[in-house]
């Protein structure tokens, strides 16, 4: 009965969703299927991760400037205990629509972009707006008061970057509304500051490292006592360069005996991958970002090295974005000397915009932005044009 009666809870709760957001992004947002129904047992881990814990920790803000402990020295035990509502949990996911957003960034490979291709700055807004209050000084900012949880195996998630997202993100929305407060900076800092302290961030040094994260991360998040997310939803999971250990899969060794009948090493780390986010996602209420770079640098062809794509199971639906920096087109054939040193300052405008396109890819090898897409610039802050 109360599994029922929180579960009811939740369905409500998600058709008033409905009216709003995910993201906060409006381009973004419309590219995500519509909306499904919830697993009727969804709602029990999340009621649980919003209860307050019981020995309330320090207030003590996470330090940007020390270097984030790889995941498995934060002590995250070895055994998750599985309770029999989340083994109900279990079975209904294997039958039900996934009703949390999916998405998968890809890029082209480094050596086509080695600027970056924006995957990451994209992530600081979603993240900005999932951590940052609903309102501030009496003006909506649009923030979801929620956690992230960051996997970055690579280290290019940086915690003083993601602040001055926040900071711009405030900045641009208060306006001229803001310019009478005197305590202004502070007040922002202040907001920024409480909200950093719910990104909680790992750094996996190896494939297995990794998926051991994974597997671990629900008991870590229903531990009050080791964070101070307790009280909040965790809005999203990101795992940033998920093609950053595709050599050490490889490399994975295959009895000679068993090697006909068993899948090839990155398919079976594709599945391994998949089923972990997967029930994370359905515990924690919580959608799901990954990022990686294309094996290919046509744009019609993007898709990640670990063959993701095969793994997902059929009721889940996945949002493919292809992302990169916009060209600066090249110049006219036959173009003169002096006409192309008038064009110089406007394309070293265009390249200090910082602008990226973000496009839908539908289908294996779908055409170039036939899915619909959106242009974002990268200054000090990150905006969606």
């Amino acid at each position: 009965m109360t599994i029922q009666l929180l579960a009811s809870l939740r369905d409500l709760q998600h058709r008033e969703s409905e009216k709003r957001s995910y993201f906060g992004i409006p381009e973004l947002d419309a590219l995500l299927p519509l909306p499904l129904p919830p697993p009727a047992a969804a709602a029990l881990p999340q009621t649980q991760h919003q209860q307050p814990p019981l020995n309330p920790p320090s207030d003590d803000l996470w330090d940007p400037n020390s270097n984030p402990t790889p995941a498995l020295a934060l002590g995250i035990p070895a055994k998750i205990i599985t309770s029999p509502a989340q083994k109900t949990l279990a079975n209904i996911t294997t039958r039900s629509p996934h009703p949390f957003p999916i998405l998968e960034f890809i890029s082209p490979p480094p050596n086509h972009t080695p600027s970056g291709s924006g995957k990451t700055s994209l992530i600081y807004l979603i993240s900005a707006l999932a951590i940052l209050p609903s309102t501030f000084s009496s003006v909506a900012l649009g923030g979801c008061n929620a956690a992230v949880v960051i996997l970055d195996p690579l280290a290019h998630f940086n915690v003083r970057r993601l602040a001055e997202v926040c900071v711009c993100l405030v900045l641009s929305k208060i306006g001229d509304k803001g310019r009478l407060e005197i305590d202004l900076k502070e007040k922002i800092k202040e907001t920024v500051r409480v909200a950093l302290v719910h990104v909680h961030i790992f750094r996996p040094t190896s494939w297995i490292d990794m998926v051991e994260v994974l597997k671990q991360m629900q008991e870590y998040i229903f531990d009050g006592a080791r964070h101070q997310s307790m009280k909040r939803r965790i809005h999203s999971i990101v795992l940033e360069d998920v093609d950053a250990f595709y050599w050490d899969i490889r490399s994975t060794s295959v009895s000679t005996t068993d090697a006909s009948t068993l899948p090839s090493p990155l398919a079976a780390a594709s599945t391994t991958l998949t089923k972990a986010v997967l029930s994370l996602s359905t515990s924690l209420s919580a959608a799901i970002l990954l990022t990686s770079h294309s094996g290919t640098s046509n744009p019609k062809t993007f898709r990640a090295p670990i063959p993701l794509s095969t793994s997902w199971p059929a009721h889940v639906s996945i949002v493919r974005l292809a992302i990169r920096r916009v060209d600066v087109l090249r110049y006219a054939p036959g173009i003169s000397v002096e006409e192309a040193d008038g064009e110089r300052g406007q394309r070293w405008e265009v390249v200090k915009r910082g602008r990226f396109e973000c496009w839908k890819v539908v289908g294996a090898g779908g055409k170039e932005n036939d899915g619909g897409g959106f242009v974002f610039t990268v200054k000090d802050g990150v905006d969606v044009e």
